[in-house]
């Protein structure tokens, strides 16, 4: 069953073979989901990351550009570590558009990726509309050249963000699925 949703979820404890998620142009894992995958698998992905930059002889990386790396002790097939923003935290919906379809071509690539999450890229420090990134994503993700992906989800770990979302894809009837979990007390 082919599945494209938005999920009220922290997006670590989501299970997935595959990851996409935005950092920034220094590969900094200092908030949001970067944050959280430090504080769940350890600082060997911020080693990592820097060690990409400093082995192209780079400071930055460029937005749009896409880093697929799993660091050890991940449980991903894939994960992508993607460069949505500029350094003052500007994107465009082509760049968007851009990196998501570069990651899931990718993932399609891969028999072993069954299941992406990913977080709302570039809406975080980025400057991004919230509603935009639906926008944007929903006609992406559910572009018959990756119908192999059997689930793509949108993790939405904030339950207020989530009913922002939500009500941006009921009012205008973006094709995508809502699953709402209440986060215990």
């Amino acid at each position: 069953m082919r599945i494209r949703a938005i999920k009220h979820c922290e997006i670590t404890n989501e299970s997935a073979d595959a990851l996409i998620y935005s950092t920034n142009v220094m590969l900094n894992c200092s908030g949001g989901v970067g944050s959280s995958l430090v504080m769940r698998y350890g600082t060997q992905i911020q080693t990592d990351l820097h060690s990409i930059l400093k082995d192209s002889g780079r400071r930055f990386a460029e937005r749009g550009e896409v880093f697929q790396l799993v660091s050890h002790g991940m449980p991903y097939r894939a994960v992508f570590h993607t460069v949505a923003c500029d350094g003052w935290y500007q994107t465009t919906p082509e760049v968007i558009t851009s990196i998501l379809r570069h990651c899931l071509a990718r993932c399609t690539g891969m028999p072993e990726v069954r299941s992406v999450a990913m977080s709302a890229l570039a809406t975080g420090y980025g400057r991004l509309a919230f509603e935009d990134f639906f926008r944007i994503a929903s006609p992406v993700i559910n572009e018959p050249e990756f119908d192999s992906i059997e689930s793509i989800a949108i993790c939405l770990g904030d339950e207020s963000r989530f009913h922002d979302a939500r009500r941006c894809v009921l009012d205008e009837q973006l094709p995508l699925q809502v699953f709402f979990t209440p986060t215990p007390p």
